[in-house]
């Protein structure tokens, strides 16, 4: 008779637990979000109608940028589609969704946890080359690094015609940073003047303007003949 007890007790615990966690019958969850590396404003998380603004964290006395870990105000009932989106990002950031999906169903795991990692955009510096005809052209971005060879435009005979051509730098640079393009390797027989950037002479700081224009590409390498 005792054991004929054990089923029907283990039923009444699992009616009551889920009456506690949703109401109706329901199991309820929870969503939990982690985000990591915030370092500007404006991000706002949303999902199932509820939205959560993240402001950027305090930095660490080291300087590095502690994770933020919030939970939506309203849990879930299980079966319930929920999709935990950044509408927007961050100003000049942008953030992705891993280890696991954003978006599932209540229920499926034994925990919603949402992680996301915000990072600070990237812009590539391109320019024009005019005027090349020597080998060993080299620009290099002094600030962050990185160094961009040039060859001249050749003709079907391999000779070089002095054909405008173009670069494109090899390492793209983060909003808020600066820049500064020079001319690392002059090419045999020429010399050649780098203009452009945000003052003229190749150097600047990537900020909204860069960010409008989806990078700086006013760079001008002007080459002539040495006399």
């Amino acid at each position: 008779m005792k054991f004929s007890l054990v089923p029907k007790a283990l039923a009444l615990a699992a009616a009551v637990t889920l009456a506690s966690c949703g109401g109706g019958g329901k199991a309820t969850f929870p969503i939990n979000v982690t985000v990591s590396g915030v370092v500007y404003p404006n991000l706002v998380f949303t999902t199932n109608g509820q939205s959560y603004k993240v402001d950027p964290p305090a930095k660490n006395a080291d300087g590095s940028i502690p994770q933020v870990k919030f939970v939506f105000p309203q849990e879930i009932e299980y079966g319930t589609v929920y999709n935990v989106i950044p509408n927007p990002n961050p100003a000049h950031q942008r953030c992705t969704n891993s280890p696991f999906p954003a978006t599932g169903t209540a229920g499926q795991l034994a925990v919603i946890d949402i992680q996301y990692t915000c990072t600070i955009i990237q812009y590539p510096l391109s320019g024009a080359v005019k005027g090349l005809t020597g080998t060993g052209l080299v620009i290099a971005n002094g600030s962050t690094g990185g160094t961009a060879p040039v060859s001249p435009v050749l003709d079907t005979a391999n000779k070089p015609t002095g054909a405008d051509t173009t670069f494109l730098m090899p390492v793209t640079i983060p909003f808020a940073s600066t820049y500064g393009l020079t001319i690392l390797s002059q090419p045999t027989g020429q010399t050649c003047k780098l203009t452009g950037g945000a003052n003229g002479t190749g150097a600047g700081t990537i900020d909204e303007s860069t960010e409008a224009a989806g990078g700086v590409s006013n760079f001008v390498v002007t080459c002539t003949n040495n006399t």
